[in-house]
């Protein structure tokens, strides 16, 4: 049996800190089984949109959500597969787990019709931030620019945990006011700069 990678180490510490967090183990989750037969991040953005439905707001129309859905999902499963055989050893692998943890912080949301903004301007910065990284999926992959992948998804884990944890307390409207969205710009130039550092 191979020994655990550090990569794995890592992530099974992202995924226990959100089960204790949310109460939620990603990898039980119903929808878990679903992500596992996803092949395309259009399988995934199906399985998020039947979620997103249960907001009111989306059902008439507004479909911010989902257009700031599509790049996180898009951009977590190139890393996702660009990390290839250095997640091998995850049972869940991560971008699925983001994806769980998603369709979480929907699902706490939806029977809260003033979260949808507030959602949607979360998924808006998510989306930006990742949007930008795509970019470095066509490098050739070193150990740092695995290991600056597997910290993306832990961050992202982090962040829909905490999201979520702020919906179920009643404060999220107020929380994404308050949301940094300078730790990503400057999580965003570090990965920059070391991407194209490692690339060289």
């Amino acid at each position: 049996m191979p020994s655990e990678t550090p990569f794995k180490l890592v992530l099974d510490a992202a995924l226990a800190d959100y089960t204790n967090q949310v109460g939620i183990d990603l990898a039980t989750y119903p929808l878990a089984d679903s992500l596992r037969s996803c092949a395309s991040p259009d399988d995934v953005l199906k399985l998020l949109e039947d979620s997103a439905n249960k907001f009111k707001d989306f059902r008439d129309g507004n479909r911010k959500l989902l257009n700031w859905l599509s790049p996180l999902v898009q951009t977590v499963h190139t890393l996702s597969a660009v990390l290839g055989a250095s997640i091998a050893l995850v049972p869940f692998e991560p971008a699925k787990a983001v994806f769980a943890g998603v369709d979480v912080l929907i699902a706490a949301a939806s029977g809260v019709s003033s979260s949808y903004d507030a959602l949607v301007d979360l998924f808006e910065c998510l989306g930006n931030f990742l949007k930008r990284l795509r970019i470095y999926t066509d490098l050739s992959l070193t150990s740092s620019m695995t290991e600056i992948s597997v910290k993306i998804m832990v961050e992202l884990l982090s962040v829909l945990a905490l999201a979520t944890k702020q919906i179920k307390q009643g404060r999220f409207s107020k929380w994404i006011h308050l949301f940094d969205t300078r730790r990503f710009n400057a999580a965003q130039r570090n990965s920059q700069r070391s991407c194209w550092e490692k690339a060289r």
